[in-house]
C-alpha cells in the first residue's frame, strides 16, 4: 500500500497544516478502512476506496482560494483536474482516475442509488461529518446507511 501512503502524505501537505481538514481526511480513510473490513472488499476494491476517502474532499482548499467558496458545485468542478493530478503524483496508474473521481463526486448524493465503494465512502463521511458538529439526525443517517459495518457503527455513534 505504499501508493495510498504516498497519496495520504500529498494530501496532507497540500492542506498545508488545515488540522481540521487534515484531521478529516485521517478520520474518513480510517472508518473506510474499518467498513471495507467488514464488507470483505478485494485488495483492488479496498486501494480504490482509500484514494477516494484521501482525495474525497480534496477540492475545497483550490475552490476556496480560486472562488472563496467551497461549494459542492465548485468542487465538482475541480475534482476533475486534482484527482488525477493527485493519483498521478502518488505513483497510481492513468485509469485510477476513472474509478476513484466518481466516489469523490458522488460523496455527497445520498438520494441516489449508488454501488458499494460510494456506499463506504457516503457512510465513513456522514458519520464524521456528525462527530465533527455537523447537524446530522440519527434518523436522517439511518435512511441512507446499508453496509451492515456501517450500520453497527451508526448505531454505536448514535446509542445512548
Amino acid at each position: 500500500m505504499e501508493k495510498k501512503n504516498k497519496l495520504l502524505l500529498l494530501a496532507l501537505q497540500y492542506e498545508k497544516g488545515h488540522s481540521r481538514r487534515s484531521r478529516h481526511i485521517l478520520s474518513v480513510l480510517g472508518l473506510c478502512e474499518l467498513i471495507a473490513d467488514g464488507e470483505s472488499l478485494s485488495q483492488e476494491a479496498r486501494e480504490i476506496i482509500f484514494a477516494a476517502a484521501i482525495l474525497h474532499d480534496i477540492p475545497i482548499r483550490y475552490c476556496k482560494e480560486a472562488y472563496g467558496d467551497a461549494c459542492q458545485e465548485n468542487q465538482r468542478r475541480e475534482a476533475g483536474k486534482l484527482v488525477p493530478e493527485f493519483l498521478q503524483k502518488a505513483g497510481y496508474p492513468p485509469e485510477a482516475a476513472e474509478k476513484v473521481l466518481p466516489l469523490v463526486l458522488g460523496h455527497h448524493c445520498y438520494e441516489e442509488t449508488i454501488d458499494s465503494l460510494l456506499q463506504i465512502l457516503m457512510e465513513a463521511d456522514l458519520l464524521i461529518n456528525f462527530l465533527e458538529g455537523e447537524p446530522v439526525s440519527p434518523d436522517f443517517a439511518r435512511r441512507f446507511f446499508k453496509t451492515k459495518a456501517g450500520k453497527e457503527l451508526l448505531e454505536a455513534i448514535f446509542s445512548e
